[in-house]
């Protein structure tokens, strides 16, 4: 497979960008495959940077759709359930919460996108928002292979420490949504 990268760095870094565009508009893919896939096959600091704009990217597109395209189009694009819960979410402590939201994986990024474009939440303030969550996120994701290889794991150690991360990443979501539903039914 690698045979097929080789001398196309350019074509695989546009395949890679669209991809990045379109995962917070409409692609079901987690950021932490696709980001680690990139940097798998472009590299730590490439694959950080190009996923930081073409997902940024992709999170504006997404904004911008529900704010102008207003909210019947997105109420029948996304499920009213997961607005619902964005809105429970972000009412209170909208930059924390946005913050958080897009970090660890509560809800897709495209229902976070949807809904501060819907909720009317202010473009400065949910650029600056989705700049530093996704400056975190890409380049943590992109340079995970690198830390796990500077730890000389072999693959089984590897697996069993993505293993642990994924259920600390998992139960800290699950504890922060726990959180939030209870703070809201009080």
């Amino acid at each position: 497979m690698e045979f097929l990268f080789h001398g196309n760095q350019f074509v695989v870094a546009i395949i890679f960008f669209t991809i990045c565009f379109l995962q917070p508009i409409l692609l079901p893919f987690p950021e932490a495959a696709t980001v680690g896939a990139g940097s798998a096959v472009l590299g730590s600091f490439p694959a950080a940077s190009i996923s930081f704009i073409g997902t940024l990217s992709g999170i504006m597109a997404a904004y911008f759709i529900a704010r102008f395209g207003g909210q019947k189009l997105i109420r029948n694009w996304v499920k009213e359930k997961h607005m619902q819960q964005y809105e429970r979410y972000v009412s209170r402590n909208e930059i924390s919460i946005l913050l958080l939201l897009f970090v660890i994986p509560i809800l897709p990024d495209e229902i976070i996108c949807f809904g501060a474009g819907i909720s009317g939440v202010s473009l400065k303030k949910f650029l600056i928002i989705a700049c530093a969550s996704k400056l975190i996120t890409s380049f943590s994701l992109a340079y995970s292979i690198d830390f796990a290889q500077s730890l000389s794991l072999t693959h089984t150690q590897f697996s069993v420490l993505l293993i642990v991360i994924f259920g600390i990443v998992l139960l800290t979501s699950l504890i922060s949504k726990k959180l939030l539903v209870n703070r809201d039914n009080t």
